[in-house]
């Protein structure tokens, strides 16, 4: 006999919410209806608990989208901007972006849940042959919003993903990405740094499954979390066994800035080709004090020396971003949350 699953008042919101909805969204509304929200007991999301964290919305809400109409007409060199918004409530959105042959296209993605959301926001993207998509996306949540951003991203031969995100975490963030890639000269650059102060939680999850020779993958995502804070990472790379002598490389790296601080990592590697150069690592460490004690030596007051040093530490991954006022402006929201941190 088959136990009948109680919705949560969540849950019933976003499958009403989500009535009449197709693809992707019909496919979210299903899933609720048949599991329910995903919680521990899932293993993607063993540390992210997202029927318990939305357990205080009741209601349906609204995603405001702006800027999705530039991505039906692509040209060379273009730089699109997609603002997304989730009001109080249980809502979901995606779409659709086909980056043409040959074209360069910079996409900014600024992800906003406000306090009580319960936000979906899910991006498909196909990268034609010799193409380039560079992607940013920034998540900057109140702190009693729920937001799960993610992507479903397939490359074609010669294409190339530059993808860097920034999240400083939500009561639940996620920003999930799911990547296809052929190899043959396609390549994969993917980076990514997070802020947590106390009471924020940012989940980052990605999974390259490379199913062609010659795959090229890059992965650096760097975080700094005070305590009471939670950060996650989950990186898979899978590799098939026609994608031999793929280069494929995965760094996590983290700082426990409290010792209350929470940090749960699962970097993996699926290898089913014998010629290959793949590897995962993970640290978690705390500020260098010798660098701090330096600092002060020279007049800055600890708090200030603090944030330089953690500053200093999370620029790397953002140094993936080829215009500098845009790599600038990143690093000054995390400057922000660094601030708030002191």
């Amino acid at each position: 006999m088959t136990a009948t699953l109680t919705h949560t008042p969540a849950e019933q919101a976003l499958i009403d919410v989500l009535d009449g909805a197709t693809g992707w969204r019909a496919q979210l509304r299903e899933a609720t209806r048949k599991d329910g929200l995903p919680t521990r007991r899932h293993e993607l999301w063993k540390w992210s608990d997202l029927r318990r964290a939305a357990n205080d919305v009741t209601t349906a809400g609204t995603l405001e989208v702006t800027g999705a109409d530039a991505l039906a007409t692509i040209a060379e060199g273009d730089r699109i901007e997609l603002s997304v918004t989730a009001s109080g409530g249980a809502c979901a959105g995606e779409a659709e972006l086909v980056v043409p042959a040959g074209v360069r296209l910079t996409l900014i993605e600024r992800l906003a849940g406000e306090a009580g959301a319960l936000g979906n926001w899910h991006m498909i993207i196909r990268i034609e042959a010799g193409a380039r998509l560079d992607r940013i996306v920034v998540a900057d949540h109140h702190q009693a919003a729920v937001f799960v951003g993610s992507a479903e991203i397939t490359l074609a031969e010669g294409a190339h993903l530059n993808q860097t995100m920034i999240d400083t975490g939500a009561k639940l963030s996620r920003n999930e990405t799911h990547i296809y890639h052929p190899g043959q000269g396609a390549t994969v650059d993917l980076g990514g740094a997070y802020v947590l102060a106390a009471g924020r939680h940012a989940d980052t999850t990605t999974v390259v499954h490379h199913a062609g020779p010659g795959c090229q993958t890059k992965q650096l995502v760097k975080g700094a979390v005070a305590s009471g804070g939670h950060g996650v990472f989950q990186g898979k790379f899978i590799v098939d066994r026609i994608a031999q002598q793929t280069d494929a490389r995965m760094t996590h790296r983290a700082l426990m800035l409290g010792e209350k601080a929470e940090i749960d990592a699962k970097p993996e590697l699926e290898i089913y080709a014998d010629d290959v150069q793949c590897a995962h690592g993970n640290a978690l460490g705390t500020l260098d004090e010798t660098a701090l004690f330096y600092m002060r030596q020279r007049g800055l007051p600890v708090a200030k020396a603090r944030a330089l040093l953690i500053e200093s530490y999370l620029a790397e991954p953002l140094d993936m971003i080829s215009a500098e006022a845009l790599r600038e402006e990143l690093k000054s929201i995390l400057r922000q949350r660094l601030g708030a941190l002191s």
